[in-house]
């Protein structure tokens, strides 16, 4: 686990995640061959690598009838959850579709669909 998960970043934001039942601040890259959370502890860093082939399906926290997604959970095909909360989450999900089926990334148990934004 020496080398990143990804040969080429697309996507690059901040995010904050519930990694060990407290919420941690860090940098999410997407890739070519998946999600990969950084962040910088005061003793070591931490690296969380979800490849899309791992990624079951993409849960989508909305408000305001939609209008407003503050962030998501990912569920992978082990059954392992991660929420995270990001900067810019309709650009993020709108990166996440070119990698995943629209099966996968859900909203209010319905399929997402991106906003004029998120193009």
């Amino acid at each position: 686990m020496d080398q990143p998960l990804n040969q080429e970043i697309e996507l690059t934001t901040r995010a904050r995640t519930n990694m060990t039942g407290t919420y941690r601040a860090g940098m999410l890259a997407l890739g070519n061959a998946g999600l990969e959370f950084i962040t910088r502890a005061v003793q070591a860093k931490n690296f969380t690598w979800l490849p899309w082939a791992q990624i079951q399906y993409v849960w989508i926290e909305t408000f305001f009838g939609g209008r407003l997604t503050r962030g998501f959970q990912v569920t992978t095909v082990d059954g392992d959850r991660w929420e995270f909360n990001v900067a810019h989450a309709q650009t993020v999900l709108a990166y996440m579709a070119r990698h995943l089926s629209s099966r996968q990334i859900l909203q209010d148990g319905r399929t997402w669909r991106p906003t004029k934004t998120a193009e």
